[in-house]
């Protein structure tokens, strides 16, 4: 059965610091959008072996599939893949499908001990190979490990979509010109009515020349298109 809920885990100190702007959450946002797997959670922590091992027990109990991002690659302070181990309490393992393609394309002279770092992976894992990169990331359990460099988490995150949802969202969006305080009893209302349907406001400009948008999604296309008509139709009451 396709996973309906999933967490991102990003790992990495740059990302918490400020020098990278993380973007693989919003991209897999969008993905499993798409998909219709429901996005519930994105956790951002250091790399810290601690942090790591606690917050993903605590993601892969609560959610059907948790997304790490980060820490697989080659230096010292990549421990992503050391750290699932040890919250699985499996071995951390060199596997030989990845000594071999590295030992192909490098050459065996260069299959140097950063290289060989990245052929380890929690001992039980599959594999998750994809057309961007020779190092695959891997699956144990319900958690999926992916890199950190966008261009490649992308292509991976790609590779085992077919994994993820079944019965795709849909978002419609109204524009307002009409503060928010308004409408908002009203659309409170509204969303009560219609608790399958996700609705949120979101200004745009406020002051004297107010906008925004009334974003609303759902997997029923006919319970979205009846919210769209009733939020339509409170905006018109407010405006006349």
């Amino acid at each position: 059965m396709a996973h309906q809920t999933a967490a991102i885990l990003v790992i990495g100190n740059e990302v918490l610091s400020g020098r990278t702007r993380e973007a693989n959450a919003y991209y897999a946002a969008g993905k499993f959008f798409e998909r219709g797997c429901k996005l519930s959670e994105v956790a951002i922590i250091p790399d810290e072996r601690e942090a790591i091992i606690s917050t993903l027990n605590r993601l892969r109990e609560q959610y059907d599939a948790v997304i790490t991002s980060g820490g697989i690659g080659p230096t010292h302070d990549d421990i992503t893949m050391e750290s699932i181990a040890a919250a699985f309490d499996v071995e951390l393992i060199e596997h030989s499908f990845i000594v071999q393609a590295m030992t192909d394309h490098f050459g065996a002279e260069g299959l140097n001990e950063g290289r060989r770092r990245m052929t380890r992976v929690p001992q039980g894992s599959k594999l998750i190979r994809c057309e961007k990169t020779i190092a695959p990331g891997a699956r144990i359990g319900n958690v999926y490990i992916l890199a950190g460099v966008p261009y490649i988490f992308e292509s991976q995150l790609d590779s085992i979509l077919d994994q993820f949802g079944d019965r795709p969202y849909q978002r419609i969006e109204i524009e307002v010109e009409l503060p928010e305080s308004l409408f908002a009893k009203a659309l409170t209302a509204i969303q009560a009515d219609f608790d399958d349907v996700e609705i949120g406001s979101y200004p745009g400009r406020c002051g004297p020349d107010p906008c925004g948008k009334i974003c609303l999604s759902s997997q029923d296309t006919e319970r979205l298109n009846e919210a769209v008509k009733t939020v339509n139709t409170m905006l018109e009451n407010i405006a006349s």
